[in-house]
């Protein structure tokens, strides 16, 4: 097959100017895009916290502080005396609040487990004025051996008690709130299987809200649903303030093998959301895990997102009707985007014919050439696996083993940051260069065309096996294919706006995919590697053509900039590591 490369165009004074101007320095877009990426990088961190002044009502992350500074002065695993004494202290904290808890003992589970002593899962209950089904609020309280356990789960059990405070100084919600804390978490969820088993208050429950960590800081996530979520997501999306959810983590967290104590609840039947922050793996389980390090901002997250959540659920006009499951996802951690598989059906259709008609148009104004298009295709392939082979390649020659071998499974060392830029940042470089060079004959409209093939068939596979993950690429497929059609279709669009206009619609590829690279690399760490590099080829693939390689007077440049970049990271590795 012969590929013709697109014919060049005569230009005005005008149209020479503007592409000399983007053909100078280092072209604007490039550092707008950059600007785009950081920024929202940026903001993906939890929100700031408030102090003890603020009024009772409010959760305030400094006085939850001063309860987890005596919950995790020390390790207290499970039948331990400083587990005891952090029982007497909740216990007598509730107390002093004016409530009556009971400690649930039980033996029978760590019978089966062949743990000695005791079970103490510590229960207290906030009578509603109504008779509706409860809101349970659940964290544990035992810590690992290794360490005083201030995020895991410290920071829950101190944000439960600070919540119960701030309730006990309100009106009285219509339902009963329920929060239980639970023992042995760590020894394998025996407490919330005690809880569900044996406790007649099981029967009253008709909402779980389930607190853990898995790190020490970052924002906190909700991360798992039960099933049938459309009731609870948009519940959730009403009363958050500061929501960071998406329904591609609940895809991917119910085919992980980890589990918590809402595993529990969710296999018993009860519907709910389960929140963590998993940012600061390295201290995780370990005595780093120390009230020092426990980030006041994820504190403050947690709090309200409990306290939004109890008053939300607390104050249900009715039950969970156990719609279907919705697709939801998070802009900067302010807005909550929630809509069903119907309309997502439409949305997907509706993007497929938006590509078609801009790639009809492209070959129309004779932008786009279908042998061109079609090398385009392989290009946007190629680089991708270029950029995952070089990765992956540093990261088995480079990475350092890790001295924990129980943590592997996490990928060579738990915190590796700049290992994995170093590695994503070398990878791009390579694969922006094959575009480069392929751009020079069949133009960057091309590679869009290439591009939004590749976009297409990632969005059908989500569909049809991880439908809740659909938004990731649809939405910047959307926008682009809009911007992309607009150009195509107008055969008087001067070079400068085209670019602008491109360049508008590669922002949301930026927005909504990098928070979640960022979530990514926070649950997998160094393991994440070659998910966090595909991921970022996968974005660069669709903004190479607001990028116009082939018209940049220094083309070379974004590549070397990628290279030296991605050195400087891996000597900071290195040294830091």
């Amino acid at each position: 097959m012969q590929v013709t490369a697109s014919k060049p165009i005569s230009l005005n004074h005008q149209e020479a100017s503007q592409i000399k101007a983007l053909q100078n320095g280092f072209p604007i877009i490039w550092i707008g895009l950059l600007i785009c990426a950081a920024s929202v990088w940026f903001l993906d961190r939890p929100p700031h916290p408030l102090a003890e002044q603020v009024p009772s009502s409010v959760f305030s992350a400094a006085r939850a502080a001063e309860y987890l500074a005596v919950i995790a002065r020390a390790p207290h695993p499970i039948n331990s005396p400083e587990h005891d004494a952090v029982r007497d202290y909740i216990v007598r904290t509730l107390q002093n609040f004016g409530l009556t808890p009971e400690i649930q003992k039980t033996t029978d589970i760590n019978e089966r487990r062949k743990i000695p002593g005791a079970l103490c899962n510590i229960i207290c209950r906030l009578k509603g004025t109504g008779t509706g089904k409860a809101v349970l609020v659940a964290g544990h309280y035992d810590s690992v051996p290794a360490g005083p356990g201030a995020s895991d789960d410290g920071v829950a059990v101190a944000s439960m008690l600070e919540t119960i405070r701030s309730l006990k100084s309100a009106p009285q919600l219509k339902r009963d709130a329920i929060f239980l804390f639970t023992d042995g978490e760590e020894r394998g969820l025996l407490g919330a299987q005690a809880f569900v088993s044996e406790h007649p208050w099981a029967h009253d429950v008709g909402i779980v809200l389930n607190f853990e960590a898995r790190g020490t800081r970052g924002p906190s996530i909700m991360f798992e649903t039960s099933d049938h979520n459309g009731w609870l997501i948009r519940n959730f999306s009403q009363a958050a303030s500061d929501p960071v959810a998406n329904s591609l983590s609940y895809e991917i967290y119910k085919r992980l093998p980890g589990n918590t104590d809402f595993t529990i609840f969710r296999r018993a039947g009860y519907t709910g959301l389960n929140f963590a922050f998993i940012d600061g793996f390295a201290y995780y389980h370990s005595p780093h895990d120390s009230p020092e390090n426990a980030n006041q901002g994820s504190i403050q997250q947690h709090g309200n997102y409990m306290l939004a959540m109890v008053r939300q659920f607390g104050n249900a006009e009715s039950d969970d009707p156990r719609p279907a499951n919705v697709i939801y996802f998070d802009l900067f951690g302010k807005l909550l985007v929630v809509y069903g598989h119907t309309e997502a059906t439409v949305f997907l259709v509706l993007t497929i014919i938006l590509a078609a008609a801009a790639l009809f148009f492209g070959l129309r104004t004779k932008r786009l050439h279908a042998g061109a298009s079609l090398i385009g295709l392989i290009t946007i392939l190629g680089g991708a696996v270029m950029t995952l082979l070089v990765s992956g390649v540093l990261a088995r020659m480079i990475m350092p083993r890790n001295p924990h071998p129980s943590r592997m499974d996490l990928g060579p060392i738990p915190e590796a940051g700049w290992y994995v830029a170093s590695f994503c940042a070398i990878g791009l470089g390579c694969g922006i260069a094959f575009y480069l060079q392929i751009s020079k004959r069949i133009s960057a409209e091309n590679l869009i065309s290439g591009s939004f093939l590749v976009w297409i068939g990632l969005v059908i596979a989500l569909a049809i096996f991880v439908p809740g993950g659909t938004y990731l690429f649809l939405w910047p497929l959307f926008f682009s294919a809009l911007a992309s059609l607009i150009v195509f279709a107008n055969k008087q669009i001067s070079p400068g706006t085209a670019r602008g206009i491109l360049f508008l619609g590669s922002l949301p590829a930026i927005v909504i995919v990098v928070p979640m690279i960022h979530k990514i690399y926070w649950a997998f760490a160094a393991g994440a590697t070659a998910v966090v590099s595909g991921l970022f080829a996968v974005v660069v693939s669709l903004i190479i053509g607001p990028i116009a390689l082939e018209t940049t007077s220094r083309p070379w440049l974004l590549p070397a900039c990628c290279w030296i970049a991605g050195l400087v990271f891996l000597v900071t590795a290195m040294v830091t590591a």
